[in-house]
């Protein structure tokens, strides 16, 4: 396929990429032809970042009723020329024509790569497919450094006892000291894993800096898992769901993508005190970084903490978002909520779109409260609520990405900073959201 060039050095370390999983692809078998076009059902949770889709995409792992890629799209975009700067959009944003205008090449790299990933986690592990899983997810969360995939896989193949279960954790920890002590610059800062586990393991300290020139999978980077792949069946019969903020901007797209699907749409608000207040942290992360932008930023709170920091947008990318490039962060992060749900908001009254909205805050209020909502998510999808789904609704799981302990009202931390980001527009979204009354948030 051919390539947009935006930058000598990130166009030729996509291109090396491409060569890397393409050694991948002809070992990662999936078994399934036209992937996009055998998908009968699609479910987006449409939120904004910080509003708790992490949670529930890791909640609803637990139903038998539904597939699941194993983390977000975007790296499946990026890879098919579809992420930001090469869409065209200046943004997140992507449409039906996107698909129409795909090159034949990049819409059966697309499919390829979403067949490999789609499934559920795996009762018997296969190794094989496991260690091979672990170098791709290795290949794009380092798409600068020289690695060499299959050799990673052949270490995860060494490693791993002979009987599952298998410990992602301390399989990704196991490869990050090789690649370390071969010299390649790789850091588990960058990574899902607890932050006590990594002091203990003696890795230094967090950089602020991005992991990289070229984004593909966004950090903080996931764990592969034991996972079996879906097959035609499971596309025919059961409903695939898709977890990334940025496509609140792509539901036109995801529509068009899957065309013999039906396609619902969860609408999972939060209220703009408590997503702000996640966003601001997440700025400030040593993750999260998701847009290397031309024009450099000069966001207050944010860029004068890493000379690097100018140069990358967090989170996702809304349309409009070039107004707001030396705006105080606590302003961006009320844009990024107030964007996402704006837009999801326009989809909808559009019309065409079957969907259900859940509050954030009711999944989080104990076991009676979430589990009344995810027995109206699972009538509404058609899937029973029982087995090991229902132990994890009343139980919850443990936190997903979480850039601190979740405390509810935690936002009252920096009540004075945020209350001054809830202007017009804001407190308008918000009201549509069902949060006129700003007392009841927490």
């Amino acid at each position: 396929m051919t390539l947009p060039v935006h930058a000598s050095g990130v166009s030729d370390a996509l291109h090396r990429l491409h060569d890397r999983l393409a050694e991948l692809r002809a070992l990662r078998h999936s078994g399934v032809r036209r992937f996009s076009e055998r998908v009968r059902s699609v479910l987006v949770i449409a939120s904004s970042s910080r509003g708790g889709s992490s949670m529930v995409t890791e909640t609803l792992r637990a139903s038998r009723a539904l597939v699941h890629l194993q983390a977000e799209i975007n790296p499946f975009l990026r890879l098919a020329g579809l992420g930001f700067p090469e869409s065209g959009t200046g943004s997140d944003q992507l449409d039906a024509a996107h698909v129409a205008t795909l090159t034949p090449a990049a819409r059966e790299l697309l499919d390829e790569e979403l067949a490999r990933d789609v499934g559920t986690v795996a009762d018997v592990p296969d190794p094989e497919q496991f260690s091979l899983d672990v170098a791709w997810r290795f290949a794009v969360q380092w798409p600068t450094l020289s690695l060499d995939p299959l050799a990673v896989a052949a270490r995860v193949r060494q490693m791993l006892p002979s009987t599952s279960p298998w410990d992602p954790a301390a399989v990704t920890l196991t490869v990050l000291r090789d690649l370390h002590q071969q010299g390649v610059a790789v850091s588990p800062w960058y990574y899902d894993l607890p932050r006590d586990l990594l002091h203990r393991e003696a890795f230094g300290t967090p950089s602020p800096r991005a992991p990289g020139q070229l984004i593909v999978e966004e950090p903080p980077f996931v764990l592969a898992r034991p996972w079996r792949r879906a097959g035609s069946a499971d596309l025919r019969d059961k409903t695939l769901v898709i977890k990334t903020p940025s496509n609140a901007y792509r539901l036109d797209f995801l529509r068009a993508l899957f065309p013999n699907a039906r396609l619902r749409v969860l609408h999972l608000t939060r209220n703009p005190a408590a997503a702000v207040n996640g966003l601001y942290d997440g700025w400030l992360h040593n993750g999260f970084h998701a847009h290397r932008v031309d024009t450099p930023l000069a966001i207050n709170d944010y860029v004068e903490r890493c000379e690097d920091n100018r140069w990358w947008w967090k989170f996702d990318l809304p349309p409009g978002w070039q107004n707001y490039t030396d705006a105080p962060l606590p302003h961006v992060c009320a844009f990024q909520w107030r964007s996402s749900h704006q837009a999801v908001l326009d989809a909808l009254d559009r019309g065409g779109v079957d969907s259900l909205t859940l509050k954030f805050e009711d999944l989080i209020s104990g076991p009676d409260r979430r589990t009344v909502s995810f027995e109206r998510l699972s009538d509404w999808l058609g899937i029973p609520l029982d087995g090991e789904f229902r132990q994890a609704v009343h139980h919850g799981i443990a936190p997903v990405v979480a850039t601190a302990r979740p405390r509810a009202g935690r936002w009252q931390n920096r009540a004075g900073l945020i209350e001054r980001t809830l202007d017009a527009p804001t407190l308008h979204v918000a009201e549509r959201l069902g949060y006129a009354d700003a007392t009841g948030w927490i």
